[in-house]
C-alpha cells in the first residue's frame, strides 16, 4: 500500500507554489526646483537572469515636480509592461519622494543645455554631432542598438586602437543632441584627449539596453570604459551634460569608469540603474584615477555609488547626490577623496573608509539622511583617516564610528567638526585644534547673452587678439578642434569681456600661444573656460577676479594688487620644464577645487599674505608643496603629495610656514624608499623655529590634521550657503 501511495504521488505531483517577488520604489529626496529624479525600483532576490523570470518592467509615477512645495509625495508602482515568464506573482510597494527646501547640498543638475551655432565648426578635429556626421550615425530612439556605430565614433573609425598611448593630436569631440542612445555593448575609448557633450543629463542619455548579454557574465563588466593610458596619462578627458542609464536585467554592469588624470572633470552628469541592480555606479578601481573633479554628479541605485580600490591618486567632489543604494554608498578603499555638498538619502552605510594608512577623506558641508538606526553612517577602519565639517545626519546611530587611530570613537547627531587621531601643531597646540573658518565662496557662473550675440573666434588664431579686444559681446568662443599657428598671441582682455569659452580646443603643440593679460579693475569676474591645453599664459595684474575652469595652463603670474582667483580642475604651471613658480599676494583670495601642480625645480606656490581655500590638491616632485609667508592663511581639505624624486635639500619639508596660518589634512606617497621628505612642516613664528618630522623618508603616510595660527584666524564670516547649521558635536 505504501509503495502504491509513492507511485501515485510521483505520477500526480502537487501543484508548484508560485514565487512572489516584491517590486518596490525607494525613498528619494529632491529640493524645490530640482528636476525630478529617475524613478527606479528594486526587486526582491531571485536566481538566474532577469529575463528568465520577467519580461518588461513596472511603471513608476509621482505627482511631484520641480514646482512642488516641501512635503512627501508617493511614488506609485504599477505593473506596467512587466509580466511573469515563470508564473511568479508580484507584490507592488510604493515609495516616497520627499521634497525639501532648496539649499546648496547635493548635485545641481541642469537640462536643456544649448550651444552656439558654430559649436560644430572647429578646425582639425571638430565636434561631431553623433546623429549627423560622416563617420557613423547614432539613432536616439532608446531602442535601436547602436553598438557598431558607437565603436566607430569612439575609435575614430578604427584610428584609435589598444596601442594608442595619447591621442592628443587627434582628439575625440562628440556632441549628443537630445535623445536616448542605446547600445548592448561596452563603450571603449582608447587614448586620452576625449571630450563628450550633451544637452543635459535627462536630455541626452546613453543607455545600456535591457538584458544585454555582455553584462550577464557573472562578473563586474564596465559599460562606459575608457582604458588607462600608460596607467597615468589620461589627460584632457571630459564628460559634460549627459545621462548614463542602465536598463533592467544587467546585474553586472558598472555604468561609469574613469581614470582622468591631472585635469579632467565630470560635470552635470546623472547615472542610474532602472532596477537598482549594478555592482557600483562609479569605478575608481582601474589604474590610476585622478586627480579629477566631479561637479554636480548624481547617482541613483546600484549596490554602491562608487568603489575606490586604487591608492593613486585623489578625487574631488563638489555637488554630489547619492540615493537608493542597496549595500553601501561610498566604498572608499585606498583612494583620497575631498567631498563637499554631498547629499545622501540611504538606509545603508554612507561612507566606509578603509585601506590602512592609504585612505584619507575630507567631507564638508554635507548631509547623510534617513539612515537605519544601529548603522554607523560613516565607518573609519584602523589606519585610515577622516575629517568632517558641518555634517548633517538623520537616522544613523552613530553618525560616525572612527577606529582610525585606536578604539572606536562614536559620534552621534550632527557634527560641526571631527577628525581622526591627534591633531599636530608646532606652536598652537594649547589653543586646541580648529580650522581657520575662512569664508567659502562658490565659483561664479557666466552671465552670457543670447547666442546670437556671442562672438565666434576665427579658425586662424592670429585673429584672436583683435577679436577679443574689439568684441561687442561679453562672451567669445572657439569651437573645439585643433588650431594651427606658431605665433605668440598677446591679448589685453578688456573689461567688457567676461567669458572666454574654448570648448577644450587646442593648438598643434603645447608651447605658449595665447598670453592673456588681465589688468583692469572691473568687479565682474572674467571666466576662462578650457583655455587651449598647455598653450595659455595668464598675467594677472588688475584687481578683477578671474575664474579658471578645466584648464592646463602654461603659466599663471600675478602681482600685489591682483584680484581674487577661482580655480576648478586646473593646472597653473605646466611650462618651462617645471620651473615656473606660482605666486599669490596679499590682495588675493583664492578658492580652488581640484588643483594640480607639478613643478620639479621650484616650489609649487608661494602665498605671501594671501588667503587660500582648497578642496582637493595634488602635487608631484620633491619641492615644497605649500609655502606661506607674511600672515598668509590657508585651508587645504585633502592633499596628495607624490614624492617621486628624492629632495635635493637634506633639510626640506612638504610645507614651509613663516608667520602664517594653515589647516591641512592629507597624505603623501613615497614611491621608492628614501624619496620622502624628512619633515612635514618647517615653521617660523616670530623668532621661534620648529619642525614636524615625518615618520621616515621611506614610506607613505598620513597627516591626519595639522594646524597653525601663526598668521591669525579669519576675521571674516565663514559662508556655509543656504543650509541648516549643525549642532555642535565634536
Amino acid at each position: 500500500m505504501r509503495t502504491l501511495f509513492k507511485l501515485l504521488f510521483l505520477l500526480c505531483p502537487l501543484p508548484a507554489i508560485a514565487s512572489t517577488y516584491t517590486i518596490a520604489a525607494p525613498h528619494l529626496t529632491m529640493h524645490v526646483g530640482d528636476p525630478l529624479p529617475p524613478l527606479i525600483f528594486s526587486i526582491s532576490t531571485y536566481s538566474g537572469s532577469y529575463a528568465s523570470h520577467f519580461k518588461g518592467q513596472p511603471n513608476l509615477s509621482t505627482t511631484a515636480s520641480a514646482r512642488s512645495t516641501p512635503g512627501t509625495y508617493p511614488i506609485v508602482v504599477d505593473q506596467g509592461s512587466m509580466t511573469s515568464v515563470d508564473g511568479s506573482n508580484f507584490k507592488l510597494v510604493n515609495g516616497v519622494l520627499e521634497v525639501i527646501a532648496a539649499d546648496d547640498i547635493g548635485a545641481k543638475l541642469t537640462n536643456g543645455i544649448l550651444y552656439p551655432p558654430g559649436f560644430l565648426s572647429g578646425p582639425g578635429f571638430p565636434v561631431l554631432d553623433v546623429t549627423h556626421n560622416a563617420t557613423a550615425n547614432l539613432v536616439g530612439d532608446c531602442v535601436t542598438d547602436n553598438a557598431a556605430n558607437f565603436a566607430k565614433l569612439l575609435t575614430q573609425n578604427g584610428r584609435r586602437t589598444p596601442a594608442t598611448t595619447n591621442g592628443g593630436g587627434a582628439p575625440i569631440n562628440l556632441y549628443f543632441p537630445p535623445g536616448c542612445y542605446a547600445t548592448s555593448e561596452p563603450l571603449t575609448i582608447y587614448g586620452s584627449f576625449w571630450h563628450l557633450w550633451g544637452a543635459g543629463p535627462q536630455s541626452s542619455i546613453i543607455k545600456l539596453l535591457p538584458n544585454s548579454q555582455a553584462f550577464n557574465s557573472g562578473k563586474p563588466t564596465q559599460f562606459f570604459s575608457p582604458l588607462s593610458v600608460t596607467q597615468n596619462s589620461n589627460f584632457s578627458e571630459y564628460l559634460y551634460n549627459l545621462g548614463i542609464e542602465i536598463g533592467v536585467g544587467n546585474p553586472n554592469a558598472i555604468p561609469f569608469t574613469t581614470v582622468q588624470n591631472n585635469s579632467g572633470s565630470v560635470r552635470n552628469v546623472l547615472i542610474w540603474a532602472d532596477d537598482s541592480a549594478c555592482p557600483y555606479a562609479i569605478n575608481f578601481n582601474r589604474a590610476y584615477p585622478g586627480p579629477m573633479l566631479l561637479k554636480n554628479v548624481a547617482v541613483y541605485g546600484c549596490k554602491l555609488a562608487y568603489s575606490a580600490g586604487q591608492g593613486e591618486f585623489n578625487v574631488t567632489f563638489e555637488g554630489f547626490t547619492t540615493e537608493a543604494q542597496t549595500a553601501g554608498v561610498l566604498d572608499n578603499h585606498y583612494i583620497k577623496a575631498s567631498i563637499r555638498h554631498w547629499l545622501s538619502d540611504n538606509s545603508v552605510q554612507a561612507l566606509h573608509v578603509y585601506g590602512s594608512t592609504t585612505s584619507n577623506v575630507a567631507v564638508l558641508d554635507s548631509e547623510i539622511r534617513n539612515g537605519a538606526s544601529g548603522t554607523a553612517g560613516i565607518a573609519v577602519d584602523p589606519g585610515s583617516s577622516v575629517y568632517l565639517k558641518n555634517l548633517l545626519s538623520t537616522g544613523y546611530n552613530p553618525t560616525e564610528s572612527d577606529a582610525g587611530s585606536g578604539p572606536a570613537v562614536n559620534r552621534t547627531g550632527n557634527i560641526v567638526q571631527a577628525w581622526t587621531g591627534t591633531p599636530q601643531s608646532l606652536f598652537n597646540s594649547t589653543q586646541g585644534m580648529d580650522s581657520l573658518h575662512l569664508p567659502v565662496r562658490e565659483t561664479p557662473a557666466p552671465n552670457d547673452p543670447p547666442f546670437r550675440q556671442w562672438t565666434k573666434l576665427s579658425q586662424n588664431a592670429t585673429d584672436w587678439p583683435a577679436q577679443i579686444q574689439g568684441s561687442s559681446s561679453p562672451t567669445l568662443y572657439a569651437p573645439a578642434g585643433v588650431y594651427l599657428g606658431n605665433a605668440i598671441l598677446q591679448v589685453k582682455v578688456p573689461p567688457s569681456v567676461s567669458h572666454l569659452q574654448f570648448y577644450q580646443s587646442k593648438f598643434t603643440s603645447g608651447t605658449p600661444k595665447l598670453i592673456l593679460t588681465i589688468a583692469d579693475s572691473s568687479t565682474t569676474p572674467l571666466i576662462i573656460d578650457s583655455c587651449p591645453y598647455e598653450s595659455c599664459e595668464i598675467i594677472h595684474t588688475g584687481s578683477r577676479p578671474i575664474v579658471l575652469l578645466d584648464t592646463t595652463l602654461y603659466s599663471y603670474t600675478s602681482q600685489n594688487g591682483a584680484g581674487d582667483f577661482y580655480i576648478e580642475d586646473s593646472i597653473l604651471s605646466e611650462g618651462a620644464n617645471g620651473s615656473i613658480l606660482v605666486n599669490f599676494y596679499p590682495s588675493q583670495h583664492i578658492w580652488a577645487r581640484q588643483l594640480n601642480l607639478e613643478q620639479h625645480t621650484v616650489d609649487k606656490f608661494h602665498c605671501s599674505g594671501c588667503k587660500m581655500w582648497i578642496l582637493g590638491y595634488k602635487t608631484e616632485e620633491p619641492t615644497p608643496s605649500i609655502v606661506l609667508t607674511d600672515n598668509a592663511q590657508a585651508e587645504i581639505f585633502g592633499f596628495f603629495f607624490y614624492q617621486n624624486r628624492a629632495p635635493s635639500d637634506p633639510i626640506s619639508a612638504n610645507i614651509r610656514l613663516t608667520d602664517s596660518s594653515l589647516f591641512a589634512t592629507g597624505w603623501t606617497k613615497v614611491d621608492v624608499p628614501g624619496r620622502g621628505q624628512p619633515n612635514w612642516v618647517i615653521e617660523n613664528q616670530g623668532a621661534r623655529s620648529s619642525s614636524l618630522a615625518t615618520r621616515d623618508v621611506n614610506t607613505s603616510q598620513q597627516l591626519n590634521v595639522f594646524y597653525s595660527f601663526g598668521g591669525g584666524k579669519s576675521s571674516e564670516h565663514e559662508d556655509t550657503g543656504n543650509r541648516k547649521k549643525p549642532s555642535d558635536k565634536k
